[in-house]
Protein backbone atom coordinates (compact mmCIF):
# COMPACT_ATOMS: atom_id res chain seq x y z
CA UNK A 1 0.00 0.00 0.00
CA UNK A 2 1.41 3.34 -0.98
CA UNK A 3 1.16 6.17 1.70
CA UNK A 4 0.69 9.36 0.25
CA UNK A 5 1.40 13.11 1.99
CA UNK A 6 -1.62 14.58 3.59
CA UNK A 7 -2.23 17.93 1.73
CA UNK A 8 -3.49 20.00 4.37
CA UNK A 9 -6.13 22.66 3.38
CA UNK A 10 -5.19 26.65 3.00
CA UNK A 11 -7.08 28.82 4.77
CA UNK A 12 -8.55 31.21 2.18
CA UNK A 13 -6.93 34.85 2.26
CA UNK A 14 -9.92 37.23 3.28
CA UNK A 15 -10.05 40.06 0.36
CA UNK A 16 -9.26 43.46 1.66
CA UNK A 17 -12.49 45.92 0.77
CA UNK A 18 -11.53 49.33 -0.37
CA UNK A 19 -13.34 52.89 0.24
CA UNK A 20 -15.89 54.33 -2.06
CA UNK A 21 -14.21 56.30 -5.00
CA UNK A 22 -15.81 59.68 -3.62
CA UNK A 23 -14.66 58.84 -0.27
CA UNK A 24 -11.57 61.56 -0.70
CA UNK A 25 -14.74 63.91 -1.76
CA UNK A 26 -16.63 63.50 0.94
CA UNK A 27 -13.37 63.92 3.37
CA UNK A 28 -12.38 66.54 1.97
CA UNK A 29 -14.80 69.31 3.90
CA UNK A 30 -13.96 67.48 7.45
CA UNK A 31 -10.68 67.15 6.78
CA UNK A 32 -10.19 71.46 5.79
CA UNK A 33 -11.97 72.29 8.97
CA UNK A 34 -9.69 69.85 11.18
CA UNK A 35 -6.72 71.67 9.42
CA UNK A 36 -8.24 75.19 9.73
CA UNK A 37 -8.58 75.41 13.32
CA UNK A 38 -5.11 73.73 14.10
CA UNK A 39 -3.86 76.91 11.94
CA UNK A 40 -6.11 79.57 13.36
CA UNK A 41 -3.32 80.79 15.50
CA UNK A 42 -1.51 81.71 12.38
CA UNK A 43 -3.43 84.06 11.78
CA UNK A 44 -3.99 86.12 15.25
CA UNK A 45 -0.95 88.13 14.37
CA UNK A 46 -3.33 89.70 11.36
CA UNK A 47 -5.62 90.77 14.48
CA UNK A 48 -3.07 93.05 15.87
CA UNK A 49 -0.80 93.70 12.48
CA UNK A 50 -4.11 95.73 11.88
CA UNK A 51 -3.82 97.24 7.92
CA UNK A 52 -0.18 96.05 7.24
CA UNK A 53 -0.75 91.82 8.08
CA UNK A 54 1.59 89.08 7.87
CA UNK A 55 4.46 89.10 5.24
CA UNK A 56 3.78 87.35 2.58
CA UNK A 57 6.57 84.62 3.25
CA UNK A 58 4.76 83.50 6.16
CA UNK A 59 1.37 83.60 4.24
CA UNK A 60 3.18 81.02 1.76
CA UNK A 61 4.13 79.21 4.65
CA UNK A 62 1.23 78.94 6.33
CA UNK A 63 -0.44 77.96 3.14
CA UNK A 64 1.94 75.13 2.09
CA UNK A 65 1.79 73.71 5.36
CA UNK A 66 -2.18 73.47 4.86
CA UNK A 67 -2.25 72.63 1.58
CA UNK A 68 0.48 69.41 2.51
CA UNK A 69 -1.94 68.41 5.41
CA UNK A 70 -4.77 67.94 3.42
CA UNK A 71 -3.16 66.53 0.64
CA UNK A 72 -1.88 63.85 3.32
CA UNK A 73 -4.93 63.18 4.76
CA UNK A 74 -6.52 62.96 1.29
CA UNK A 75 -3.90 61.09 -0.04
CA UNK A 76 -4.74 58.22 3.64
CA UNK A 77 -7.94 58.20 2.46
CA UNK A 78 -7.77 56.94 -0.69
CA UNK A 79 -4.94 54.53 0.02
CA UNK A 80 -7.48 52.77 3.21
CA UNK A 81 -8.61 49.50 3.27
CA UNK A 82 -10.24 47.25 5.71
CA UNK A 83 -11.45 43.85 6.18
CA UNK A 84 -12.96 41.41 9.10
CA UNK A 85 -11.27 38.03 9.64
CA UNK A 86 -11.33 35.82 12.46
CA UNK A 87 -12.04 37.70 15.28
CA UNK A 88 -11.20 41.18 14.91
CA UNK A 89 -11.43 44.32 11.95
CA UNK A 90 -8.10 44.86 10.64
CA UNK A 91 -7.34 48.73 8.78
CA UNK A 92 -4.81 49.23 7.41
CA UNK A 93 -3.79 52.96 4.87
CA UNK A 94 -1.05 54.77 3.68
CA UNK A 95 1.58 53.50 1.04
CA UNK A 96 5.04 54.71 1.56
CA UNK A 97 4.29 54.59 5.55
CA UNK A 98 2.34 51.71 5.96
CA UNK A 99 -0.13 51.71 9.17
CA UNK A 100 -1.90 48.73 10.31
CA UNK A 101 -4.77 48.91 13.25
CA UNK A 102 -5.97 45.31 14.61
CA UNK A 103 -9.21 45.72 16.49
CA UNK A 104 -10.51 42.56 18.66
CA UNK A 105 -14.28 42.35 17.87
CA UNK A 106 -15.43 41.19 21.70
CA UNK A 107 -13.94 44.42 22.59
CA UNK A 108 -15.61 46.89 20.52
CA UNK A 109 -17.90 48.72 22.80
CA UNK A 110 -20.02 50.66 20.26
CA UNK A 111 -20.68 51.42 16.48
CA UNK A 112 -21.62 54.78 15.86
CA UNK A 113 -22.99 55.84 11.91
CA UNK A 114 -22.92 59.42 10.55
CA UNK A 115 -23.75 60.68 7.34
CA UNK A 116 -22.30 64.46 6.98
CA UNK A 117 -24.38 66.54 4.95
CA UNK A 118 -21.45 66.12 1.92
CA UNK A 119 -21.85 62.65 2.58
CA UNK A 120 -25.27 62.84 1.90
CA UNK A 121 -24.50 64.18 -1.11
CA UNK A 122 -22.69 61.70 -2.40
CA UNK A 123 -24.41 58.70 -0.46
CA UNK A 124 -22.11 57.84 1.44
CA UNK A 125 -22.03 57.03 5.40
CA UNK A 126 -18.98 57.01 8.30
CA UNK A 127 -18.32 53.89 10.71
CA UNK A 128 -17.16 54.53 13.99
CA UNK A 129 -15.88 51.83 16.17
CA UNK A 130 -15.38 52.08 19.85
CA UNK A 131 -13.59 50.16 22.69
CA UNK A 132 -12.68 51.10 25.71
CA UNK A 133 -8.82 52.10 25.02
CA UNK A 134 -10.11 55.35 25.80
CA UNK A 135 -9.71 58.57 23.13
CA UNK A 136 -10.97 59.08 19.69
CA UNK A 137 -12.39 56.52 18.26
CA UNK A 138 -10.28 53.50 17.30
CA UNK A 139 -11.66 52.65 14.00
CA UNK A 140 -13.02 55.43 11.44
CA UNK A 141 -13.68 54.56 8.35
CA UNK A 142 -14.98 57.44 6.03
CA UNK A 143 -16.66 57.20 2.45
CA UNK A 144 -18.54 53.75 2.95
CA UNK A 145 -21.54 52.75 1.07
CA UNK A 146 -24.45 52.50 3.44
CA UNK A 147 -24.48 48.60 2.20
CA UNK A 148 -20.82 47.77 3.42
CA UNK A 149 -21.59 49.94 6.65
CA UNK A 150 -24.61 47.35 7.09
CA UNK A 151 -22.15 44.61 6.11
CA UNK A 152 -19.40 45.84 8.64
CA UNK A 153 -21.78 46.10 11.48
CA UNK A 154 -23.27 43.04 11.22
CA UNK A 155 -19.89 40.94 10.69
CA UNK A 156 -18.52 42.48 14.09
CA UNK A 157 -21.98 41.65 16.44
CA UNK A 158 -21.97 38.02 15.11
CA UNK A 159 -18.47 37.75 16.00
CA UNK A 160 -19.28 38.56 19.32
CA UNK A 161 -22.11 36.45 19.45
CA UNK A 162 -25.10 39.02 19.70
CA UNK A 163 -27.36 38.89 16.73
CA UNK A 164 -28.02 41.18 14.44
CA UNK A 165 -28.99 44.46 15.57
CA UNK A 166 -30.93 46.08 12.78
CA UNK A 167 -29.02 49.30 10.72
CA UNK A 168 -31.46 51.97 9.38
CA UNK A 169 -29.86 52.93 5.89
CA UNK A 170 -30.16 56.44 4.83
CA UNK A 171 -33.92 56.98 3.09
CA UNK A 172 -34.86 53.50 4.59
CA UNK A 173 -37.88 53.41 6.36
CA UNK A 174 -37.66 52.32 10.26
CA UNK A 175 -39.21 49.03 10.94
CA UNK A 176 -42.02 48.71 13.41
CA UNK A 177 -40.04 48.86 16.93
CA UNK A 178 -40.53 49.85 20.31
CA UNK A 179 -39.98 53.71 20.46
CA UNK A 180 -38.41 54.38 23.72
CA UNK A 181 -37.79 58.26 23.70
CA UNK A 182 -38.61 61.19 20.77
CA UNK A 183 -37.21 64.83 20.71
CA UNK A 184 -39.57 67.68 19.17
CA UNK A 185 -38.70 71.11 18.12
CA UNK A 186 -40.15 73.03 21.16
CA UNK A 187 -38.28 70.57 23.66
CA UNK A 188 -35.10 71.11 21.68
CA UNK A 189 -35.44 74.90 22.00
CA UNK A 190 -36.10 74.83 26.02
CA UNK A 191 -33.19 71.74 25.72
CA UNK A 192 -30.62 74.60 24.29
CA UNK A 193 -31.94 77.49 25.98
CA UNK A 194 -30.86 75.81 29.28
CA UNK A 195 -27.40 74.01 28.33
CA UNK A 196 -24.90 76.86 28.06
CA UNK A 197 -21.96 75.28 27.54
CA UNK A 198 -18.47 77.09 27.13
CA UNK A 199 -18.38 76.20 23.85
CA UNK A 200 -21.53 78.39 23.52
CA UNK A 201 -20.39 81.23 25.97
CA UNK A 202 -16.85 81.50 23.53
CA UNK A 203 -19.11 81.88 20.29
CA UNK A 204 -21.28 84.80 21.56
CA UNK A 205 -18.52 86.79 23.40
CA UNK A 206 -16.94 86.79 20.15
CA UNK A 207 -19.89 88.19 18.01
CA UNK A 208 -20.91 90.26 21.26
CA UNK A 209 -16.83 92.43 20.41
CA UNK A 210 -18.34 93.25 16.84
CA UNK A 211 -21.95 94.15 18.28
CA UNK A 212 -20.23 96.55 20.92
CA UNK A 213 -18.22 97.72 18.16
CA UNK A 214 -21.24 98.61 16.00
CA UNK A 215 -23.02 100.03 18.66
CA UNK A 216 -20.81 102.68 19.80
CA UNK A 217 -20.34 103.40 16.00
CA UNK A 218 -23.63 103.41 14.57
CA UNK A 219 -26.89 102.90 17.20
CA UNK A 220 -25.63 104.44 20.16
CA UNK A 221 -25.50 107.92 18.32
CA UNK A 222 -28.67 107.67 16.75
CA UNK A 223 -30.07 106.70 20.14
CA UNK A 224 -28.61 110.12 21.27
CA UNK A 225 -29.95 112.01 18.19
CA UNK A 226 -33.44 110.73 18.72
CA UNK A 227 -33.95 109.45 22.14
CA UNK A 228 -33.54 112.06 24.96
CA UNK A 229 -33.30 109.32 27.63
CA UNK A 230 -30.08 107.87 26.17
CA UNK A 231 -28.38 111.07 26.14
CA UNK A 232 -29.47 112.64 29.86
CA UNK A 233 -27.10 112.56 31.91
CA UNK A 234 -26.05 109.52 33.95
CA UNK A 235 -28.47 107.48 31.81
CA UNK A 236 -25.31 105.43 30.44
CA UNK A 237 -26.90 102.01 32.26
CA UNK A 238 -29.66 101.93 30.14
CA UNK A 239 -27.33 101.34 27.24
CA UNK A 240 -25.60 98.92 29.53
CA UNK A 241 -28.58 96.93 29.96
CA UNK A 242 -29.72 97.03 25.95
CA UNK A 243 -26.04 95.18 25.47
CA UNK A 244 -26.91 92.80 28.13
CA UNK A 245 -30.27 91.86 26.61
CA UNK A 246 -28.96 91.05 23.67
CA UNK A 247 -26.01 89.02 24.74
CA UNK A 248 -27.95 86.79 26.89
CA UNK A 249 -31.04 86.69 23.44
CA UNK A 250 -27.68 85.67 22.02
CA UNK A 251 -26.96 82.70 23.91
CA UNK A 252 -29.70 81.66 24.13
CA UNK A 253 -30.17 81.57 20.16
CA UNK A 254 -26.60 80.25 19.61
CA UNK A 255 -27.48 77.23 22.32
CA UNK A 256 -31.01 76.71 21.06
CA UNK A 257 -29.37 76.80 17.44
CA UNK A 258 -26.80 73.80 18.29
CA UNK A 259 -29.40 71.58 20.19
CA UNK A 260 -31.55 71.69 17.15
CA UNK A 261 -28.80 70.71 14.94
CA UNK A 262 -27.58 67.95 16.78
CA UNK A 263 -30.72 66.19 17.75
CA UNK A 264 -33.35 67.19 14.93
CA UNK A 265 -35.77 64.09 14.41
CA UNK A 266 -34.19 62.27 17.54
CA UNK A 267 -35.64 59.20 17.93
CA UNK A 268 -34.79 56.53 20.75
CA UNK A 269 -36.08 52.51 19.62
CA UNK A 270 -35.61 49.06 21.25
CA UNK A 271 -33.91 46.49 18.86
CA UNK A 272 -34.29 43.95 21.60
CA UNK A 273 -30.58 43.18 22.73
CA UNK A 274 -29.79 46.55 21.58
CA UNK A 275 -29.97 50.34 21.44
CA UNK A 276 -30.38 52.65 18.59
CA UNK A 277 -30.48 56.55 18.80
CA UNK A 278 -30.97 58.36 15.44
CA UNK A 279 -30.45 61.99 15.32
CA UNK A 280 -29.27 65.38 13.16
CA UNK A 281 -30.00 68.10 10.88
CA UNK A 282 -27.38 67.99 9.04
CA UNK A 283 -25.16 65.32 10.09
CA UNK A 284 -27.40 62.77 10.63
CA UNK A 285 -25.49 60.26 13.66
CA UNK A 286 -27.30 56.57 14.88
CA UNK A 287 -25.24 55.18 17.48
CA UNK A 288 -26.13 51.41 18.70
CA UNK A 289 -25.32 50.29 22.15
CA UNK A 290 -25.61 46.73 23.44
CA UNK A 291 -28.06 46.82 26.58
CA UNK A 292 -25.16 44.22 28.48
CA UNK A 293 -22.63 46.81 27.55
CA UNK A 294 -24.24 49.85 29.76
CA UNK A 295 -22.12 50.37 32.55
CA UNK A 296 -23.56 53.95 33.91
CA UNK A 297 -26.58 56.01 33.47
CA UNK A 298 -26.50 59.83 34.53
CA UNK A 299 -30.20 61.94 35.00
CA UNK A 300 -29.08 65.39 34.74
CA UNK A 301 -32.00 67.78 35.82
CA UNK A 302 -31.24 71.51 36.51
CA UNK A 303 -33.19 73.60 38.65
CA UNK A 304 -34.08 75.00 35.42
CA UNK A 305 -35.49 71.86 33.76
CA UNK A 306 -36.80 70.72 36.66
CA UNK A 307 -39.34 73.59 37.01
CA UNK A 308 -40.30 73.32 33.30
CA UNK A 309 -40.95 69.44 33.93
CA UNK A 310 -38.25 67.48 32.00
CA UNK A 311 -34.37 66.57 32.01
CA UNK A 312 -31.59 64.63 30.09
CA UNK A 313 -30.38 61.06 30.72
CA UNK A 314 -26.83 60.01 29.56
CA UNK A 315 -25.90 56.88 29.01
CA UNK A 316 -22.22 55.68 29.34
CA UNK A 317 -20.35 52.26 28.24
CA UNK A 318 -16.58 51.32 28.14
CA UNK A 319 -16.48 53.16 25.07
CA UNK A 320 -14.11 56.13 26.68
CA UNK A 321 -14.46 59.62 25.40
CA UNK A 322 -12.77 62.42 25.89
CA UNK A 323 -15.76 65.27 25.65
CA UNK A 324 -14.88 68.48 28.33
CA UNK A 325 -18.28 68.01 29.47
CA UNK A 326 -20.12 64.70 30.86
CA UNK A 327 -22.91 64.70 27.92
CA UNK A 328 -20.33 65.01 25.31
CA UNK A 329 -18.60 62.05 26.88
CA UNK A 330 -21.51 59.85 26.66
CA UNK A 331 -22.22 57.34 24.09
CA UNK A 332 -25.96 58.23 23.63
CA UNK A 333 -27.63 61.16 25.30
CA UNK A 334 -31.60 61.33 25.42
CA UNK A 335 -32.27 65.15 25.48
CA UNK A 336 -35.46 65.75 26.53
CA UNK A 337 -37.05 63.06 28.84
CA UNK A 338 -40.30 64.94 30.36
CA UNK A 339 -39.99 64.40 34.80
CA UNK A 340 -43.25 61.87 34.36
CA UNK A 341 -41.36 59.19 32.08
CA UNK A 342 -38.17 59.51 33.80
CA UNK A 343 -38.53 56.32 35.89
CA UNK A 344 -39.90 54.22 33.54
CA UNK A 345 -37.15 55.02 31.12
CA UNK A 346 -34.24 54.65 33.42
CA UNK A 347 -35.44 50.81 33.82
CA UNK A 348 -35.28 50.62 30.44
CA UNK A 349 -31.55 50.97 30.66
CA UNK A 350 -31.00 49.62 34.14
CA UNK A 351 -33.94 46.83 34.83
CA UNK A 352 -33.05 46.28 38.38
CA UNK A 353 -33.14 49.79 39.40
CA UNK A 354 -36.24 49.30 42.62
CA UNK A 355 -39.02 51.12 42.91
CA UNK A 356 -38.17 52.89 46.06
CA UNK A 357 -34.67 54.28 46.92
CA UNK A 358 -33.98 55.30 50.63
CA UNK A 359 -31.08 57.36 50.53
CA UNK A 360 -28.32 57.30 52.89
CA UNK A 361 -27.92 61.10 53.36
CA UNK A 362 -24.34 62.85 53.34
CA UNK A 363 -22.49 63.15 57.27
CA UNK A 364 -23.94 65.97 59.19
CA UNK A 365 -20.36 67.67 59.47
CA UNK A 366 -20.11 67.83 55.60
CA UNK A 367 -22.46 70.36 56.07
CA UNK A 368 -19.86 72.72 58.03
CA UNK A 369 -17.26 71.89 55.86
CA UNK A 370 -19.77 72.97 52.89
CA UNK A 371 -20.15 76.18 54.75
CA UNK A 372 -16.44 76.65 56.13
CA UNK A 373 -16.02 76.80 51.71
CA UNK A 374 -19.13 79.34 51.23
CA UNK A 375 -17.65 81.84 53.72
CA UNK A 376 -14.14 81.41 52.29
CA UNK A 377 -15.07 81.73 48.71
CA UNK A 378 -17.68 84.75 49.45
CA UNK A 379 -15.20 87.21 51.42
CA UNK A 380 -12.45 86.13 48.44
CA UNK A 381 -14.86 88.04 46.38
CA UNK A 382 -16.55 90.71 48.46
CA UNK A 383 -13.26 91.94 50.11
CA UNK A 384 -11.47 92.78 47.18
CA UNK A 385 -14.51 94.14 45.44
CA UNK A 386 -15.24 96.61 48.68
CA UNK A 387 -11.62 98.49 48.63
CA UNK A 388 -11.70 98.77 44.48
CA UNK A 389 -15.00 99.97 44.66
CA UNK A 390 -16.30 101.15 47.48
CA UNK A 391 -19.88 101.34 48.25
CA UNK A 392 -20.82 99.72 44.89
CA UNK A 393 -18.92 97.21 45.89
CA UNK A 394 -19.83 96.31 49.45
CA UNK A 395 -23.26 95.13 47.35
CA UNK A 396 -20.86 91.37 46.57
CA UNK A 397 -21.17 90.66 50.46
CA UNK A 398 -25.50 89.39 49.73
CA UNK A 399 -23.14 86.43 48.06
CA UNK A 400 -22.31 85.20 51.77
CA UNK A 401 -25.63 84.97 52.73
CA UNK A 402 -26.48 83.20 48.84
CA UNK A 403 -23.84 80.85 49.32
CA UNK A 404 -24.65 79.80 52.63
CA UNK A 405 -28.15 78.99 51.51
CA UNK A 406 -26.93 77.22 48.40
CA UNK A 407 -24.31 74.94 50.29
CA UNK A 408 -27.58 73.58 52.75
CA UNK A 409 -29.66 73.01 49.57
CA UNK A 410 -26.33 70.75 47.93
CA UNK A 411 -26.43 69.03 51.19
CA UNK A 412 -29.45 68.70 52.17
CA UNK A 413 -30.37 66.87 48.70
CA UNK A 414 -27.06 64.64 48.17
CA UNK A 415 -27.91 61.02 48.98
CA UNK A 416 -26.84 57.11 48.23
CA UNK A 417 -28.29 53.80 48.17
CA UNK A 418 -26.91 50.46 47.42
CA UNK A 419 -28.19 47.56 45.98
CA UNK A 420 -27.61 43.76 45.07
CA UNK A 421 -26.34 45.06 41.79
CA UNK A 422 -26.11 49.06 41.66
CA UNK A 423 -25.19 52.00 43.67
CA UNK A 424 -27.30 55.16 42.64
CA UNK A 425 -25.54 58.43 43.75
CA UNK A 426 -27.77 61.80 44.15
CA UNK A 427 -25.50 65.09 44.11
CA UNK A 428 -26.58 68.83 44.19
CA UNK A 429 -29.74 71.16 44.08
CA UNK A 430 -29.10 73.53 41.64
CA UNK A 431 -27.48 70.72 39.35
CA UNK A 432 -28.96 67.56 40.60
CA UNK A 433 -26.95 65.03 38.91
CA UNK A 434 -28.54 61.25 39.97
CA UNK A 435 -26.14 58.60 39.13
CA UNK A 436 -26.58 54.60 38.59
CA UNK A 437 -23.60 52.43 38.33
CA UNK A 438 -23.52 48.75 37.38
CA UNK A 439 -21.57 47.17 40.30
CA UNK A 440 -20.24 44.30 37.81
CA UNK A 441 -18.52 47.13 36.16
CA UNK A 442 -16.94 49.01 39.13
CA UNK A 443 -12.85 48.82 38.35
CA UNK A 444 -11.81 50.29 41.49
CA UNK A 445 -12.97 52.05 44.59
CA UNK A 446 -10.86 54.58 46.89
CA UNK A 447 -11.58 56.11 50.28
CA UNK A 448 -9.54 59.84 50.08
CA UNK A 449 -9.48 62.45 53.06
CA UNK A 450 -8.78 65.72 52.93
CA UNK A 451 -6.82 68.40 54.99
CA UNK A 452 -10.26 69.70 56.71
CA UNK A 453 -12.24 66.70 56.04
CA UNK A 454 -9.37 64.75 58.66
CA UNK A 455 -10.57 67.27 61.20
CA UNK A 456 -13.83 66.21 61.52
CA UNK A 457 -13.29 62.58 60.75
CA UNK A 458 -15.17 62.72 57.60
CA UNK A 459 -13.90 61.45 54.08
CA UNK A 460 -15.61 60.70 50.48
CA UNK A 461 -15.46 57.63 48.56
CA UNK A 462 -14.67 57.84 44.58
CA UNK A 463 -15.92 55.12 42.41
CA UNK A 464 -14.00 54.02 39.00
CA UNK A 465 -15.53 52.75 36.21
CA UNK A 466 -14.06 52.44 32.28
CA UNK A 467 -13.42 56.45 31.61
CA UNK A 468 -15.71 57.83 34.55
CA UNK A 469 -15.63 57.74 37.77
CA UNK A 470 -18.49 59.26 40.44
CA UNK A 471 -18.35 60.00 44.28
CA UNK A 472 -20.91 59.14 47.20
CA UNK A 473 -21.36 61.96 49.32
CA UNK A 474 -19.21 62.10 52.34
CA UNK A 475 -19.39 59.62 54.88
CA UNK A 476 -17.20 59.27 58.61
CA UNK A 477 -13.97 57.92 58.00
CA UNK A 478 -14.84 54.66 59.15
CA UNK A 479 -17.84 53.46 56.79
CA UNK A 480 -15.28 54.94 53.88
CA UNK A 481 -12.98 52.55 54.57
CA UNK A 482 -15.35 49.86 55.38
CA UNK A 483 -17.26 50.43 51.88
CA UNK A 484 -14.07 49.96 49.88
CA UNK A 485 -14.34 45.86 49.80
CA UNK A 486 -18.61 46.32 49.74
CA UNK A 487 -19.33 47.94 46.95
CA UNK A 488 -17.70 45.93 43.86
CA UNK A 489 -19.77 43.18 43.18
CA UNK A 490 -19.08 39.70 43.88
CA UNK A 491 -17.46 37.88 40.55
CA UNK A 492 -17.85 34.00 40.99
CA UNK A 493 -14.39 32.19 41.38
CA UNK A 494 -12.80 30.31 38.74
CA UNK A 495 -11.89 26.86 39.28
CA UNK A 496 -8.29 26.41 38.34
CA UNK A 497 -4.89 24.44 39.05
CA UNK A 498 -3.13 25.98 41.96
CA UNK A 499 -0.26 27.77 41.12
CA UNK A 500 3.08 27.24 42.80
CA UNK A 501 4.83 30.56 43.01
CA UNK A 502 9.28 29.66 43.13
CA UNK A 503 10.07 28.57 46.97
Amino acid sequence: MSSEPAVLAVPEEVPWKRLSAKAPLAALVPLSATIGRMLLGALLPTYFAGERGLPGVLWGIVLSMAGLLLAAGLYEVATLSYRVVGAQLEIRSGIFTRTSRFIEAARVQNTEVLQPFVSKLLGLVEVKVETASGGKADGHLRGLTPEDAQALIHALQAMRGEGTAAVLLPGEAAPPERVLSEAHLGGLLLYGATALGLGVIAVVMGALHEITETFHKLLLPWMEAHWDAVAAPGMGWLAATVAALTGLFGLWLVSGARAVLRFHGFRLVDTGTHLRAVGGLITRRQVTVRRARIQQVVLDEPLLRRTLGFGSVEVETAGVRTGKEAADRAELLVPVVPTARMPELLREFVPELPDAMPFQRAHPKALLRARIRAVGLSVLVAAPATWFLGAWGAVAWLLLPAQLLGAWFDWRFQGWHVTEALVVVRQGFWRRRTTVVQRSRIQSVRARQGPLERGYGIGHVRIDVAGSYVILPSVGWDEAQSLIDVLPARRPARRGSPVRLPG
